[in-house]
């Protein structure tokens, strides 16, 4: 019963956030692909979006395609940019995550999850089953060349509240077996491309629902049941803390930590 009333949770702001939004959905904006071509001469970039092979400008003008509701056996009702935004921000309400500049491998595994049930979702799981394979990489790699720019910080926490979040992002807990997430998601937790996402600036509401959809079972694509085994030791409070934590580390700011805003 826990599982199904999470997944109802999940689907229900993600069809209210496609009917409001999509009629006021602005689809001229996001990088051109001159300017993502231009970054993928960066080699970092170009594995970054990489997925089957290095992406060239026909296959980000397929991603931009499909992105913006073009896909063959589509529609604008299946218009990424309708919930992600033209530039892959998202909208921070938790059921509309970040994809600028997500590793494009990692992309385009959870839209195979979600056509072959492995991470199944209301929304997504009927459009990506919609999707060709190479329409799945086209628009993986057209997100993975984005640049991953700056989203403002929203609300304050308790100052102690981040401190642990901060612990459990670099060390863990010994005490309840919560390794650190910067073991696999890298320094500061900025993704380790191909597989792994990056957290930092991702919205800490998304990233909240996430662990509680795996420690529910509800969610179940990871490799070798990591991020299940992991979110089951956590309570609610340990997954608001490191969700909240790491949503204040920005790109800019990893190498010389976060700017916290905190309340007393």
């Amino acid at each position: 019963m826990r599982q199904i009333q999470i997944a109802a949770l999940v689907s229900v702001p993600l069809l209210l956030g496609i009917g409001l939004t999509a009629g006021a959905q602005d689809f001229s904006g996001g990088p051109d692909i001159q300017t993502l071509e231009d970054r993928l001469d960066n080699d970092s970039t170009a594995f970054n979006a990489r997925v089957q092979q290095r992406p060239d400008d026909d296959l980000l003008e397929l991603g931009r395609l499909v992105a913006m509701g073009g896909a063959a056996n589509g529609g604008s009702g299946m218009a990424c940019i309708t919930c992600h935004g033209t530039d892959g921000h998202g909208d921070g309400s938790g059921a509309f995550p970040r994809l600028d500049g997500q590793p494009g491998w990692y992309l385009y595994k959870q839209l195979v999850d979600y056509a072959n049930g492995a991470r199944p979702n209301k929304v997504m799981s009927p459009i990506a089953d919609r999707l060709t394979e190479h329409e799945m990489e086209a628009v993986a790699a057209y997100y993975g060349a984005m640049p991953t720019g700056t989203i403002p910080k929203h609300g304050e926490v308790p100052g102690t509240e981040l401190q642990w979040g901060g612990q459990l992002s670099a060390v863990g807990s010994a005490e309840k077996g919560i390794p650190a997430c910067v073991n696999c998601h890298g320094a500061n937790g900025t993704g380790l491309a191909p597989s792994v996402p990056y957290l930092a600036g991702q919205y800490a509401s998304y990233m909240e629902l996430q662990l509680q959809l795996w420690k529910d079972g509800v969610r179940d694509n990871d490799a070798m049941n990591v991020m299940s085994s992991i979110a089951r030791k956590m309570n609610e409070n340990d997954m608001r803390a490191v969700s909240e934590y790491l949503s204040r580390v920005t790109t800019e700011e990893a190498q010389t930590g976060p700017d916290l805003a905190v309340s007393e």
